[in-house]
């Protein structure tokens, strides 16, 4: 038998989660939800049932999730666990994972796990890219002026 209380608890952490994920533009089904959270989770890994569970309001994840949860979605984990009202308009320090797609978030990873030489070499080429690319934006700008 559990209490109306934690009922109710579960069922707010429910809806402020889907209203992080509605915000951020992700699903909301646990299939793709628990892939992509297991992707950021570094061996916190939960399973479809867990995240269902949490989608629907019969559970609430640990501190350490609602952690991975909150840097994921970009909003503080004490307003996610509690709908504590006074952190939920502090601005975050940092780009929420959300802003990424799973493939850029599994390219980032691949490329973290390289040895450092070749992250280095990895770098020099993405900047050449975008050097190329910023010249030719640049080059396109004038070229629209001039007409």
């Amino acid at each position: 038998m559990t209490s109306m209380i934690a009922d109710d608890e579960r069922v707010n952490f429910s809806d402020r989660l889907k209203s992080a994920l509605l915000a951020s533009g992700l699903p909301i089904q646990p299939g793709p939800f628990v892939r992509a959270f297991n992707l950021r989770a570094d061996g916190s890994a939960v399973t479809p049932h867990a995240g269902r569970k949490w989608l629907v309001g019969e559970s609430i994840p640990t501190h350490e999730k609602i952690l991975i949860l909150a840097n994921w979605l970009g909003v503080h984990a004490a307003w996610l666990r509690y709908g504590d009202a006074e952190n939920a308009d502090l601005p975050l320090s940092t780009i929420p994972e959300a802003l990424l797609s799973t493939a850029d978030l599994a390219l980032i990873k691949d490329i973290v796990s390289l040895p450092a030489p070749t992250q280095r070499l990895v770098r020099e080429i993405v900047d050449a890219f975008l050097r190329d690319q910023r010249g030719a934006e640049l080059r396109s700008g004038k070229q629209g002026a001039q007409q």
